[in-house]
């Protein structure tokens, strides 16, 4: 009884939210044979989302856990499974050729976001929270510096929404423009990998611009995500060293709990595809299911986005951020040109 007890709360938890999901993914299916090719159905998913949240206005109460379970353990879960239909050798030739161009632009991106937060006048728990958010993982990057630099609730607010507002224009405007200079799609996977913010996001436009593009993105992203745990042990350094904490302890940082797990399960599949354990029509089958289930996970990208949300950011950040994530753009796109070439 028990048992059954806890399915229903977690049916009546979860599943509205991931219905949403489902029915925005297959409204998207459905528009896009009717539309060009070129705009895709997570273009349009991307776009329902964004209707829906800012028009219709879904009950967070009721919706908001489902839709984030599927924007953090589903995609994951899809992130895995694409594993299957990639060598082990083109992960590590990826990830060897983008590590440089990563740690380069991390360096580049705290350079640009002091410098130009100190003209502005930014706090420098502000610049920290929008350096990590902008250069490493996004959100999950913001919530894991907060509690190291004593960041209050309105500065992570303000960093998130820089994140999410500037991620979601990235992932509507990279394909155009990588449309437009007719980039490769692996020249475009490694600038949507290196330079927008969150996985979800990075995902989003890599698969908009093509498959081949997407897992390119993802597969660089992933690397850049592993930067999470140098770069947060760094800002926590730098933070005790640079500013007075107001309390006495100082905070346990958990190297395993920040670290992203499921990079290793990504990393797995693609070392069992390379071997051979998967045979030709498993590995299809699992990329296909990747696919379907990316889909309906980055459904809910677009209803995170909440226009009134971004008024709180302040005028100092938002100008902070969208000068550092235009030149993080530009400056990507000739650094990835240069090392995955057309």
């Amino acid at each position: 009884m028990k048992i059954l007890n806890k399915i229903r709360e977690l049916f009546s938890t979860y599943a509205p939210g991931l219905l949403l999901l489902l029915v925005i993914a297959l409204a998207a299916t459905f528009l896009a044979q009717y539309l060009p090719s070129f705009i895709g159905k997570v273009f349009i998913a991307v776009i329902l989302g964004i209707v829906i949240a800012n028009i219709f206005r879904p009950k967070k109460e009721i919706f908001a856990k489902g839709i984030k379970l599927g924007l953090s353990k589903l995609l994951k879960l899809a992130i895995i499974l694409m594993g299957a239909g990639i060598s082990f050798g083109e992960v590590a030739s990826l990830g060897a050729k983008g590590i440089l161009i990563i740690v380069v632009l991390i360096c580049i991106v705290f350079g640009l976001v002091f410098l130009i937060g100190k003209f502005l006048g930014v706090s420098l728990r502000r610049k920290i929270l929008i350096a990590v958010g902008v250069c490493i993982c996004g959100n999950t990057a913001i919530v894991t510096a907060a509690p190291l630099i004593e960041a209050k609730d309105e500065e992570i607010a303000m960093a998130v929404g820089i994140v999410t507002l500037f991620g979601v224009i990235g992932v509507l405007t990279y394909p155009l423009i990588g449309t437009a200079l007719s980039m490769s799609d692996t020249w475009f996977g490694a600038w949507a990998g290196t330079a927008i913010n969150d996985t979800s996001q990075v995902v989003a436009a890599g698969f908009i611009y093509s498959d081949a593009a997407g897992e390119v993105a993802t597969t660089i992203k992933l690397v850049r995500n592993i930067m999470i745990v140098p770069v947060v042990l760094l800002v926590a350094f730098f933070y005790r060293k640079n500013a007075t904490a107001s309390s006495g302890e100082k905070q346990k940082i958990n190297i395993i709990k920040i670290f992203p797990m499921f990079i290793l399960g990504f990393l797995l599949f693609a070392l069992l595809n390379s071997v051979g354990v998967f045979t030709p029509a498993i590995s299809d089958t699992l990329v296909q299911i990747s696919k379907f289930i990316i889909l309906l996970a980055l459904s809910g990208i677009g209803l995170g986005v909440d226009f009134k949300k971004f008024k709180a950011i302040g005028i100092k950040p938002f100008i902070l951020g969208f000068s550092v994530e235009v030149l993080l753009a530009v400056i990507a796109i000739f650094a990835t040109k240069i090392v995955f070439g057309a």
